[in-house]
């Protein structure tokens, strides 16, 4: 239970954060390259918790996501996890962080934000095995700052899987690149929007049961802690 709470207590400093990237999120970093993996959001651990045998991974993904009728593309990604052994022998993990930053929607004055949405499970033996839940803030003329798809309280459920082969790049310790895809999940309608709810939805599709697509190119590392 101490890593549930830890992952929920996770919500609000990724929240606070999210909205500053730092250099790794705002410069294309070059997934090949070791000193491109920024570890400033290692999660701490618990102090119950040996710490031998765990390690800290950073992802870098750059990916589209179809939502709805709209399709987005270049989505930059940074999430920071803490994975490793529990004393019963099982693995525990710890969520770091998930940076993005906003990403031009075609044809207009919009821009969406993946954001967060409180849970993730990248071991796969969780409540919702290999989930990630996600939301997509969004900005534009008239729309707040408010306005999103997908809530913490009704997110974007993504549950991504490799597809295709792994590509091991031998630096110390690797890098592992692979595509992750999901093709299976649904789409809330628009949230906080206020009048013009409607405009976004319209302008998506939403809500949005089938056709909804998410495609990242990641590569990962990790170190110890």
């Amino acid at each position: 239970m101490r890593f549930l709470r830890t992952l929920s207590a996770a919500v609000v400093t990724v929240a606070a954060v999210a909205l500053a990237a730092p250099a790794s999120a705002q410069t294309a970093p070059d997934p090949t390259d070791p000193l491109s993996y920024d570890y400033s959001d290692c999660p701490l651990l618990p102090s119950d918790i040996d710490p031998t045998g765990w390690r800290c991974e950073v992802h870098l993904a750059t990916g589209a996501i179809t939502v709805g009728r709209q399709r987005l593309t270049g989505i930059p990604m940074r999430l920071v996890h803490a994975e490793g052994p529990r004393p019963d022998g099982t693995t525990g993990q710890i969520f770091g962080g998930l940076q993005s930053r906003p990403t031009a929607v075609p044809g207009g004055r919009m821009t969406v934000q993946v954001r967060y949405a409180g849970y993730a499970d990248l071991v796969g033996n969780g409540p919702d095995p290999g989930g990630l839940y996600l939301m997509l803030t969004v900005r534009g003329p008239g729309l707040g700052e408010h306005c999103t798809i997908g809530t913490v309280a009704d997110p974007i459920r993504t549950h991504a899987a490799r597809v295709g082969a792994t590509t091991t790049i031998p630096t110390d310790p690797p890098i592992k690149q692979f595509t992750l895809q999901d093709t299976a999940f649904t789409v809330p309608a628009s949230s906080g929007c206020g009048p013009r709810a409607h405009g976004v939805d319209a302008r998506f599709g939403l809500p949005s049961a089938t056709g909804n697509v998410l495609t990242l190119a990641t590569a990962y590392t990790y170190r110890m802690y």
